[in-house]
């Protein structure tokens, strides 16, 4: 029931002068004592109860109010609240309940309810004040304690609510209880997180102070230090939930999507920003845009024309400094150029007054005048002044741009009997040289299969092989440096580099490193000689220290210890590639014995080995072309490597660029490719022939290459993993499809081999067996995704 604030008020207003009354419904009182009639206002339907309060004790007497309906309540509202009620009786309610209430008391009763199991004492129990706190349980018995309370508190609750075991239940919380109470560190973490939060630092002081007295936390708590109190999933061991775990993970999700999106939506609003002001700048000034656009067009270009002056004068530099060994003297500004051409001017000045006066002209001779009307003296003078000075900046000029035709590579002055063709020094195909502790030998061979005759080229190929004859040293080989010569030219050309054929081989004592090279010569044939160029040159090296796994940068840039020399030999024209002259005959020879000089004619051998040759210099057969190379639609990744082994023989082979031998605008290009051929079988084998399969992107068929041999020769493998090596060079001439593949041809093959006796030179069959070369591609560098 409830009563209205209409009646309130007017048992407020109805009080006497006994003191205050306090207002009590009286449905609300538990027991009452009893009223007088006098005391009882009677108000038709509405009963109310005063007792007077004294104002001496205002807490003790309360005014009690008997209340039979609501004041001030119409009959609508009567009947829609005893609908709620269910029509309680009003008379039965006020004799079965009486309560005190103080309108002076913050915290007014309330009527009690029962918990969970029942009503239970809200009397505080007894709790020990802290000096006479103690342990009474070792570290294993305080260990052995958190474990089985963390067993209850993660396994055994769980597992009775599940089945329902509420008795169950109740024991083992009670347990837990029991368990809390006999470690007082679990009240002292608790007062000390409370004491914590509320910022009583000093309070938290003194518990940790006390906690460390009765021994610390129990053995298996970890507690942050700088929380200073461990929580609850500390205390239980109670890891995060899978669904706490994604919900963590969704909600950092979800914050960094809000970020992203706040900085987009915030460039987006920069950018129309921008464009709003470009608009108005736009339409205040139509025509600054346009002008804008146009000047910063400008710019660029001119910054790119800039940049491709400045790096063809880096360029320029550089091939200089390689010509002359330093940069030639060139003024270091517009005003020291004028300065310097100015002198020039005044020297010339003075130069042809004195001429002028000697009446010996009236400035410098050209090179084609008539020098004869001159005296002799005055004719040496002028051809001494037209004679270039040695090392003048002319001369360096002439010869830098001497070198630049040539493609950049240095040159030096030939020898005068390769130039003639005519030979004074023996004409080997092979040399050995020996400098301190390293021998190298070389041979050399010509190769038909490459070379195109009617065309002046000419392959060959030349193998070297370096021993380290030192008993302690360990060498590294940094570089190379050779001089090649061809028949009939007058320069030798100058190949250097870093490293052989791209590595920087270690010999240990006693070992060896043996390739093998091609050199394609553009070169005609001589008469009077069967060689076709000549080659020598060095390798520099360094001596490794004890412990010392590689040369070091400053011993690169150095140049080593020393040069191991490459002695001269010369590449030899096979018989049916020589020029033979031709003989007169004797009466030919007796008509021109008045003849000062005897006229030679030279005319080619037509042999039965030029048409031999020339087979050899055709493709031997052709193939149908895979379809992918032909359409150029290759599936990556393109591999330019492969790895094979057959009945115990294992092919690898690896490909690389040659940028040096290769001319993009005419869409020639040069790879060099590594096989290694390693003996895996129990038994010696040799190697007689071998077949290779190329086609080139964008064509049809494959050509077969097969000839005897390898590298011109027939190696013998001993068991136990011995290796063949050697490296060889595929001139292409192909047009690239860049824009479907940077393969521009593919290769595979197999070795034929025969296998040997025990006693390594006898064959066990007269039938050859095959070693597979694995399919691999020549891949242009700068396109390169593999």
């Amino acid at each position: 029931m409830r009563a209205s604030p209409l009646a309130i008020t007017a048992v407020v207003a109805s009080l006497n002068v006994h003191g205050i009354a306090a207002f009590t419904p009286w449905s609300f009182q538990s027991s009452m004592t009893a009223v007088k009639s006098s005391d009882i206002v009677d108000n038709g339907m509405n009963r109310c109860a005063l007792v007077s309060v004294s104002k001496k004790d205002n807490r003790k007497a309360p005014i009690r109010l008997e209340m039979a309906g609501f004041l001030g309540q119409d009959e609508d509202e009567d009947e829609d609240y005893d609908d709620d009620e269910d029509e309680e009786d009003a008379t039965s309610s006020v004799s079965s309940m009486t309560l005190k209430l103080d309108p002076w008391d913050p915290n007014p009763t309330i009527k009690p309810r029962p918990g969970r199991f029942g009503f239970a004492s809200l009397e505080s129990e007894d709790v020990l004040p802290d000096t006479e706190l103690t342990q009474t349980m070792n570290v294993d018995e305080r260990t052995e304690n958190l474990k089985i309370m963390r067993q209850i508190k993660k396994s055994d609750l769980g597992d009775l609510r599940l089945r329902k075991d509420h008795a169950g239940w109740v024991e083992a919380n009670n347990d837990l209880k029991r368990r809390e109470k006999s470690d007082p560190w679990f009240a002292l973490n608790e007062r000390v997180r409370e004491a914590t939060q509320l910022g009583e630092d000093e309070e938290a002081s003194y518990l940790n102070a006390l906690i460390e007295k009765l021994g610390g936390a129990p053995p298996g708590i970890k507690i942050e230090s700088s929380r200073g109190y461990a929580v609850y999933t500390e205390v239980y061991d109670i890891p995060i939930s899978a669904n706490r775990a994604s919900s963590m993970m969704e909600q950092q999700v979800l914050e960094e999507r809000i970020k992203r999106g706040r900085a987009m939506a915030a460039e987006r609003a920069q950018n129309m920003e921008q464009e709003q002001r470009d608009w108005e700048e736009m339409m205040r000034n139509p025509g600054d845009r346009e002008d804008k656009e146009a000047k910063a067009r400008r710019e660029r270009t001119m910054r790119k024309l800039l940049g491709e002056i400045e790096d063809d004068n880096k360029k320029r530099q550089e091939r200089a400094k390689e010509m002359l060994g330093k940069l030639p003297d060139l003024p270091e500004s517009n005003t020291a150029s004028l300065e310097a051409a100015l002198e020039l001017a005044r020297k010339d000045v003075i130069r042809l007054r004195r001429m002028r006066r000697e009446g010996r002209g009236l400035g410098e001779v050209s090179d084609d005048a008539d020098l004869t009307f001159l005296n002799p003296e005055d004719r040496e003078e002028v051809e001494a002044e037209k004679a270039p000075r040695q090392g003048s900046s002319a001369e360096k000029a002439r010869k830098a741009a001497a070198a630049e035709a040539t493609g950049g590579r240095p040159r030096l002055p030939g020898d005068e009997d390769v130039t003639r063709g005519e030979m004074t020094n023996p004409t080997d195909s092979a040399s050995t040289s020996t400098t301190d502790s390293l021998t190298v030998e070389v041979s050399s061979t010509y190769n038909s299969e490459q070379s195109d005759p009617p065309m002046r080229k000419h392959c060959f190929q030349y193998t070297i092989r370096i021993t380290n004859n030192s008993d302690d040293d360990t060498i590294q080989l940094l570089g190379r440096r050779f001089e090649i010569q061809t028949v009939g030219s007058s320069m030798k050309d100058i190949v250097q580099g870093e490293g052989v054929t791209g590595r920087q081989p270690i010999l240990k004592p006693g070992e060896v490193f043996e390739y093998t090279s091609t050199a394609p010569l553009s070169v005609r044939p001589l008469g009077t000689t069967i060689i076709a160029a000549r080659m020598k040159g060095a390798y520099n090296y360094i001596v490794l220290k004890p412990g010392q796994e590689t040369a070091t940068e400053e011993q690169v840039k150095s140049g080593g210890d020393g040069n191991a020399q490459l002695g001269m030999f010369h590449f030899v024209f096979p018989e049916e590639q020589r020029v033979m002259p031709a003989r007169a005959t004797e009466d030919e020879e007796e008509d021109d014995d008045d003849d000062e000089v005897s006229e030679t004619k030279v005319s080619t051998k037509t042999t039965a080995a030029t048409a031999k040759a020339a087979a050899a210099a055709s493709p031997a057969s052709t193939l149908p072309g895979d379809s992918d190379m032909a359409s150029g639609d290759l599936k990556m990744p393109f591999e330019d490597s492969s790895d094979e082994l057959t009945d115990g023989v294992r092919v690898q082979v690896s490909s690389s660029y040659r940028s040096e031998r290769s001319d993009s605008s005419l869409n020639k290009h040069c790879f060099s490719y590594n096989v290694r051929i390693t003996n895996e079988a129990s038994q010696s084998i040799q190697l007689v022939s071998r077949r290779f399969e190329i086609q080139t992107i964008g064509g049809d068929t494959k050509d077969v290459v097969q000839g005897p041999g390898v590298t011109g020769r027939q190696p013998i493998l001993k068991p136990g993993e011995e290796s063949f090596e050697y490296t060889s060079t595929a001139p292409l001439s192909v047009k690239p499809l860049l824009d479907k593949t940077p393969v521009v041809a593919r290769m595979e093959g197999e070795y034929n081999f025969i296998q040997l006796g025990s006693d390594g030179v006898t064959p066990v069959s007269s039938t050859p067996l095959q070693a597979k070369l694995g399919k691999f591609h020549f891949v242009l560098p700068a396109l390169d995704t593999a």
